[in-house]
């Protein structure tokens, strides 16, 4: 199979006086062009840790992420984060209207976006043009996250990293967001996808792993994880609806 983004034997310890809390031990992850990875598990197991791991935000205390087999520590930071997308849980709009959040994100990574670049990714995610000079802090929160989203598509990256990503969305703006995923897909993109909404995962993800207590409890093909579940933790998440 081929390999976009691999994280190989992550462990990482949230800095504290007492030697640090453990939030990842010895996780590994595969992400193939095209396809949706869904991360699930309880709140505080390690999810959004191991994004920022992933997106090279954070420096793993052991193990290495690579993209397209090569280690993030050979690799130019600023472009690494061009090419393999955060959309965090909680939006950060820049100063400005919506068409300046998207080129001021790309000129900060060291790229130049077109007029017509910015029109094509707020068309992406479902935000009217009328929206592109409307100031960003007028927004709403769902609005907001839409914008996140088509920052990073305006850059053109290989691999998306989606924090919750439509946990502040109405249905309909759901919908939106969903179709776009498959689209991306379609077109080859990696996508991790974390989410507490495992009907979510249910219907975007090909593989599924499930992080609970900083590791990596079961993996698989999504519909054998959501449907036959082999661990505890899996069938408890998956009766209480969440993950």
């Amino acid at each position: 199979m081929e390999t976009l983004l691999e994280a190989r034997r992550l462990s990482y310890r949230h800095p504290r006086g007492d030697g640090g809390e453990v939030a990842l031990v010895g996780v590994d992850l595969v992400v193939a062009p095209g396809e949706v990875v869904a991360v699930v598990g309880p709140s505080g197991g390690g999810k959004t840790t191991l994004v920022r791991l992933l997106a090279g935000l954070t420096r793993p205390d052991t193990g290495e992420v690579y993209l397209a087999g090569r280690p993030y520590g050979e690799l130019d930071l600023r472009e690494v984060r061009r090419q393999v997308g955060l959309l965090f849980q909680v939006p950060h709009m820049f100063p400005g209207t919506v068409a300046e959040n998207l080129s001021t994100a790309a000129r900060l990574a060291g790229v130049d976006v077109a007029g017509a670049e910015v029109a094509g990714a707020l068309a992406a995610v479902g935000l009217a043009d009328v929206l592109a000079h409307r100031s960003a802090d007028r927004l709403s929160v769902g609005q907001q996250q839409r914008v996140a989203l088509a920052r990073l598509l305006a850059m053109g990256p290989r691999c998306l990293l989606l924090d919750e990503p439509t946990a502040a969305l109405d249905p309909a703006s759901t919908g939106v967001v969903e179709a776009l995923l498959g689209r991306l897909r379609d077109d080859r993109m990696g996508i991790v996808l974390v989410t507490h909404e495992i009907p979510v995962a249910r219907r975007l993800a090909d593989r599924v792993v499930v992080l609970v207590d900083g590791r990596v409890v079961e993996e698989g093909r999504a519909a054998k994880v959501l449907s036959r579940p082999a661990h505890p933790a899996t069938r408890a998440l998956l009766e209480e609806g969440v993950g």
